[in-house]
């Protein structure tokens, strides 16, 4: 995987994250998402899936080294999630704990292993799925040549 790949799968996952997040709080309201608990327990859950979603795609795509891949696509998302934050404090004074990044954190690394996992298991299902196909496609072209072979014989000898 190339350098670009893991900017650009990090940069989507923080911006759809983003968005999800978004949406929940315009349905949940400004005022009542910091008050409410089952809007962070579903945003955790959007989050999450979300997250597993990507991760899984990734595995089932990377052939070479999928965990080490995920691990950079998860580090670099992390940095940018640090990194507004950061610059949230900084510009407009928003202040965020540090502990309120610590189960997001979790969560994410349970997505990373358990979504590349699944990748990594499903890819490997449909190799064997077509592995499959292909020796019965070849037994069918096998039978089919030598039902022609048969024929052909038959009409040979028919002929002389």
């Amino acid at each position: 995987m190339k350098y670009s790949r893991i900017l650009l799968f990090s940069v989507g996952l923080y911006l759809l994250l983003v968005a999800l997040s978004t949406i929940a709080a315009l349905i949940v309201g400004f005022d009542e998402m910091t008050q409410s608990t089952s809007y962070i327990y579903t945003q955790y859950v959007l989050a999450f899936v979300a997250s597993l979603i990507v991760y899984l795609y990734l595995g089932y795509r990377q052939t070479v080294s999928p965990y080490k891949q995920a691990f950079l696509v998860a580090a670099v998302y992390l940095f940018i999630d640090l990194s507004v934050g950061g610059l949230l404090y900084i510009l407009l004074e928003i202040t965020m704990k540090p502990l309120i990044y610590l189960i997001p954190a979790l969560l994410h690394v349970i997505a990373v292993l358990l979504g590349t996992l699944l990748g990594i298991q499903l890819r490997s299902k449909k190799i064997k799925q077509n592995k499959k196909l292909l020796s019965r496609t070849k037994l069918m072209v096998l039978l089919y040549h030598s039902n022609l072979n048969q024929q052909s014989c038959s009409l040979f000898i028919w002929h002389k």
